[in-house]
């Protein structure tokens, strides 16, 4: 490749050492799209014949076959996808196959093929998490008469409709996944430096906007400057936070899950597709799709901290170091899609069984006291100051515990016990239904409000 310069050859050891084609064989259609909307350029500028830019053609249909078929021999002292398939298409064509490389650097090339790769799978990623966002849609409308417990700190605060957390995942999925993916996909494919060459532009007169306009790639305009382009790699790191982000809220999730699926909560019954048993312990279900979920996102959040790394000591304009851009974002891509996937798979219909009986038994325990809540509530209307409510109702908690009771329980008497502004109509709020029913601002969990944010998401999803 380099022989005019060096007249030995680099040890073995350092072949395997440097080669990146292990892994960088996967922008192999990019690689082949942008060297063709070259190849088209240099023929308008007279580099390429006619009969030459059809040999390129040819020849990458030939490559294209080979690598679909896996008869492509990727070999490592060539070091990286561009030479590999450089070097085969000037055996398959000859001379205008050395020939595409004018004005070009690999420098280029690969900051336009990992953008136009980059481009690719943040829509892939984006439509895996709509999808997940569909599942969870469906499971909240079925859900919408299932009250469960809200937790603050861990500990019961206030009943909510099962279907109004389900939309909370729905939120933390559309925010932290789909439009945050959704921004990596136009981070990738705003700017294209295919032409910027090594890091000082290209040599000969070709347009770079035609890349575009004319030749068919997904990157929209050129980027300013031919030392930024060939260097940056923000697109990535955009790319790759999505990826964090999303995985952090899928963790979340799972953990939510695991809690529910215990013996100790039981709220739901997640399916043998996505749980495992004991290798000793016959009777066990362990949420092992959830628990990977959970464990995967530090692995994920690992890969953004390492590209950080990588990138903030770099001198302008393209170092070597930049080859370890790749895996950090391929792994990042490939186990955040997995995990998005998994994760609408747990929450199918098959998979995602609500134990309805058991959280009613529960939320019948009047464990947690969440009826407090309306307790303050109704003194609030009865013109009592909301702190003043606030001590009496705490009060009445302090008594309703040191008699064993639960709120279900209270009388008449026992109201006017506490407090004399506790009134006897009051016994008609202490219900969780009626605390559910008084949510009724936007956002709010009372079942109108939940009906009408799930209309908004169906009527959204299917744009």
């Amino acid at each position: 490749m380099w022989s005019g310069r060096f007249s030995g050859k680099p040890d073995k050891l350092m072949q395997e050492f440097s080669q990146s084609v292990s892994y960088d064989q996967r922008l192999w259609r990019e690689d082949i799209q942008g060297s063709l909307a070259y190849a088209a350029e240099l023929q308008r500028i007279g580099i390429l014949t006619e009969q030459e830019l059809g040999d390129i053609r040819s020849g990458f249909e030939t490559i294209t076959k080979e690598i679909e078929a896996g008869k492509f021999e990727w070999k490592i002292e060539l070091e990286d996808v561009h030479m590999n398939i450089e070097s085969r298409l000037t055996e398959l064509i000859g001379d205008a196959g050395k020939k595409l490389h004018t004005g070009r650097s690999r420098n280029d090339q690969v900051a336009t093929d990992f953008r136009m790769w980059c481009h690719s799978r943040a829509n892939e990623l984006q439509r895996a998490a709509e999808a997940l966002m569909d599942t969870l849609v469906e499971r909240a409308s079925e859900n919408l008469d299932v009250i469960v417990p809200a937790y603050t700190h861990l500990q019961r605060a206030m009943p909510v409709l099962l279907a109004h957390q389900l939309l909370a995942y729905e939120e933390m999925v559309t925010k932290a996944g789909q439009s945050a993916f959704h921004h990596a996909c136009n981070s990738a494919n705003m700017w294209n430096p295919l032409g910027s060459g090594a890091c000082a532009g290209n040599s000969f007169p070709i347009n770079q906007w035609a890349f575009y306009d004319k030749h068919g790639l997904p990157l929209e305009q050129p980027i300013p400057n031919s030392m930024f382009a060939v260097s940056e790699r923000e697109f990535a790191l955009d790319l790759v936070f999505a990826c964090a982000k999303c995985m952090t809220s899928l963790s979340r999730i799972s953990e939510d899950l695991i809690l529910w699926s215990s013996s100790e909560f039981g709220f739901v019954t997640l399916g043998d597709a996505v749980t495992t048993g004991s290798s000793i312990m016959p009777q066990k279900r362990n949420p092992d799709a959830c628990e990977l979920i959970r464990g995967k996102t530090g692995r994920v959040v690992g890969h953004l901290m390492a590209l950080f790394t990588t990138l903030k000591g770099l001198p302008m304009t393209y170092n070597r170091d930049l080859q370890e851009d790749k895996e950090a974002v391929f792994d990042a891509t490939d186990q955040t899609l997995a995990c998005l996937r998994v994760m609408a798979l747990v929450f199918s219909k098959e998979n995602f069984h609500v134990n309805r009986e058991r959280i009613r038994q529960q939320l019948d325990s009047g464990a947690g006291y969440m009826e407090a809540m309306n307790v303050a509530d109704w003194l609030v209307n009865q013109g009592v100051p909301f702190r003043d409510g606030h001590d009496i109702t705490g009060r009445l908690v302090k008594y309703v515990e040191s008699k064993g009771m639960r709120f279900a329980d209270l009388t008449a008497e026992d109201l006017k016990t506490v407090d004399e502004r506790l009134k006897p109509e009051l016994l008609n709020e202490l219900s969780l239904e009626a605390l559910v029913e008084r949510k009724q601002v936007y956002a709010g969990t009372a079942r109108a409000q939940v009906e009408a944010r799930l209309k908004e998401l169906k009527d959204w999803l299917k744009e």
